[in-house]
């Protein structure tokens, strides 16, 4: 998690904005207690090689989706999956990522986006999102090409997805993860993402060094991204990211299997807020959590 990726992923420039990096590490596999496939959700793969996004089908209907990321390409990545604004095509956000104009677009704060896992390079890892009706776009930055995705008209209101339970609950807002104050249980489980803030936001979560206190963590992140590290601080620079979720918007929530081993770990957002461009991390959008 070097300081070149990060301010990649971070915010600034429109294709940075709308990219969310990509990081070095794993996802967590998916909780053996739950079998996805069991749910009886409709089924849609995202693959990603070293030149494109494919997307299968290329239609499904709207709600609960059992959504599978591979992962073909060398490098560790996600996908940002976004319900294309009203006005816009995938032409011309191609040309917004393009463009490196100062600030992001206003859409991207607007408009939907449902989420999904990171997966290492060689891998593959699932999440249930929910997806509502339009032209949706599974993308990052470019040179990739992005893949394009019609969600057809819902038939009712979409509930929770009958017999998926989390085991735990986590909150994002401005400019905060709540749910993570108490000790997480190590080993596979599943938890339950919901962006209840009025911005986007992303869920990332790597391994600190055992007993890194929440002080610690923010100054070591504050002077790595402003490119002046501490002597002594922490080495956030060969961190990998284990696992978490690219960009939710306001209102949505996806359910995101994961197994993480007994240890302190930190959970980091890197989406620009809306008023200043500045990544939410420098406003205080980290937590310090253990794992036992």
């Amino acid at each position: 998690m070097n300081r070149r990726v990060i301010l990649r992923g971070m915010g600034g420039a429109a294709a940075t904005a709308l990219g969310f990096s990509r990081f070095e590490g794993r996802l967590a596999e998916a909780r053996e207690a739950t079998d996805l496939a069991s749910l009886g959700l409709p089924e849609l793969t995202i693959t990603v090689n070293e030149t494109e996004y494919q997307v299968s089908p290329a239609t499904t209907p709207a709600g609960w989706t059992l959504l599978t990321f591979v992962n073909q390409g060398a490098d560790d990545n996600s996908a940002d999956v976004m319900l294309i604004p009203s006005g816009e095509t995938i032409e011309s956000l191609m040309a917004t990522l393009a463009s490196q104009t100062a600030a992001p677009p206003a859409w991207i704060y607007e408009t939907t986006f449902a989420g999904a896992p990171w997966v290492p390079a060689g891998a593959s890892g699932q999440a249930v999102v929910l997806l509502s009706a339009g032209e949706w776009v599974a993308f990052s930055p470019a040179p990739l090409t992005p893949a394009s995705l019609t969600v057809t008209a819902e038939n009712a209101t979409p509930v929770a997805p009958s017999g998926l339970q989390a085991d735990r609950e986590i909150t994002m807002q401005e400019f905060a993860f709540l749910g993570l104050d108490e000790p997480v249980a190590a080993g596979p489980q599943v938890w339950e993402v919901a962006n209840e803030g009025q911005q986007p936001h992303i869920l990332s979560i790597s391994q600190l060094p055992a007993g890194t206190t929440q002080a610690q963590y923010m100054d070591s992140m504050m002077a790595m991204m402003s490119g002046t590290p501490e002597a002594g601080g922490l080495d956030l620079a060969n961190l990998s990211i284990l696992g978490g979720c690219s960009t939710v918007s306001r209102g949505q929530s996806l359910y995101l299997p994961l197994d993480l081993e007994a240890g302190t770990y930190g959970a980091i957002c890197f989406f620009p807020d809306e008023e200043t461009g500045a990544p939410h991390v420098l406003m205080g959008m980290a937590q310090v959590f253990t794992v036992g």
